[in-house]
């Protein structure tokens, strides 16, 4: 191979439509390889432009049976090889080291709120608990605190849209979480250390908010998820904030996407009081938790939560590799982030259907994110039907 074969970094990222950190996080996670020359007479890296346009091919090649849809985005990167990537920074790295509410600054590129709990929001929250019932769900719960509440820019001649929308995020994020369990959580620090404490009814501590931070961290976006396909769709008609987070959240309380951890986390019981193969023999095909559209191997939101649990419920984690193993002997596919959260759920002993919840707070950082990203575009999303009827 000489030179001629190789390509610089820069062209490397404009063929993959990335910026050039992106490339280097392709190299340090294994997606793609330096073919630097022993004693080339340039500077910097190279690549192979062979191995640079076949990545390129791989993310555009459509997943058979499902529509597919591209967009032009600079939020979020998600690569099948298991890199998940926020504004190009690696979103596994995130989760271990910075707080939730950074995440969310970083999403919306806007400078820090003050993130400690408001009267209004926590108003909201108060009408919350006076309108659900013991049988709502947390989720439920979520969805309601974001209907409550009142858009206050509209009409504001000095909001841009990236004011508007990140204010409607801060305040849907707060009331979200307050809304969550009991109203006697304000003395935790974080949103991480609120909802947990709202989960669990009382006060929590590092060793649990670490990994129900690292989760809201890893939910915060997914590129475009159904439920942020929806969001985004409702930004391009131009509604206000907050029904582009109800759009959102409605598509994603289905047990195909945002509830899918609850069936899930029924399959970890059961494996923990069963064993991996009786408790699979009950579902045929893929069992929840396992196999994703998009990621060829181990999804790593749940690669990264697993690996934070191993400390503090380490039995739980044992069935989730139990299940891993036999799914795989099965011919299956890889575990997804719903069993992440079924094993932070069980393994925190949080209320059943915990994982949802926790997954509605945490994408509101990713509609709003994706709001602010529609507005300037013009009405796009009308795909055509094909009439099959007489």
């Amino acid at each position: 191979m000489d030179d001629a074969d190789l390509i610089s970094t820069s062209v490397a990222a404009e063929l993959l439509g990335v910026q050039v950190r992106t490339v280097y996080a392709y190299v340090s996670r294994g997606v793609l390889t330096r073919a630097d020359l022993v004693g080339s007479r340039h500077d910097g890296s190279r690549f192979r432009r062979s191995e640079v346009l076949a990545l390129a091919e791989r993310h555009r090649r459509a997943v058979a049976g499902r529509f597919e849809l591209t967009i032009d985005t600079r939020i979020t990167s998600l690569i099948p090889e298991g890199v998940l990537l926020y504004r190009g920074a690696d979103a596994t790295q995130l989760a271990t080291d910075t707080a939730y509410e950074r995440v969310v600054e970083l999403l919306w590129e806007c400078p820090e709120f003050d993130w400690a709990p408001t009267p209004s929001t926590d108003g909201v929250a108060s009408q919350v608990r006076r309108l659900c019932g013991p049988e709502a769900t947390g989720a439920d719960r979520v969805r309601m605190a974001v209907h409550l509440l009142h858009d206050g820019t509209q009409g504001d001649p000095v909001a841009t849209d990236t004011t508007r929308f990140a204010r409607a995020g801060h305040a849907a994020l707060l009331a979200a979480v307050a809304s969550v369990g009991t109203p006697d959580h304000t003395a935790q620090d974080t949103l991480a250390g609120r909802l947990g404490h709202g989960l669990l009814g009382r006060a929590v501590d590092a060793a649990e908010t670490t990994p129900l931070n690292a989760a809201l961290v890893l939910l915060a976006d997914h590129e475009l998820a159904t439920s942020t396909l929806a969001a985004r769709t409702a930004a391009g008609t131009g509604a206000p904030p907050y029904l582009v987070v109800l759009a959102g959240l409605s598509a994603l309380g289905g047990p195909r996407h945002g509830s899918a951890s609850v069936a899930a986390e029924h399959l970890l019981r059961r494996s923990i009081d069963d064993g991996a193969s009786a408790a699979l023999d009950a579902y045929e095909g893929s069992p929840p938790g396992f196999g994703h559209a998009v990621y060829r191997g181990i999804d790593p939101r749940a690669e990264t939560l697993l690996g934070l649990l191993e400390e503090t419920a380490p039995k739980v984690v044992a069935a989730a590799d139990a299940l891993r193993l036999e799914v795989h002997r099965r011919g299956g596919g890889y575990p997804n982030v719903d069993l992440g959260l079924a094993a932070l759920a069980v393994g925190h002993d949080l209320p059943h259907g915990a994982g949802e919840t926790i997954f509605s707070v945490a994408r509101i950082a990713g509609f709003i994110a994706h709001g602010i990203e529609e507005q300037g575009h013009p009405l796009r999303f009308r795909p055509r039907a094909i009439y099959t009827g007489d």
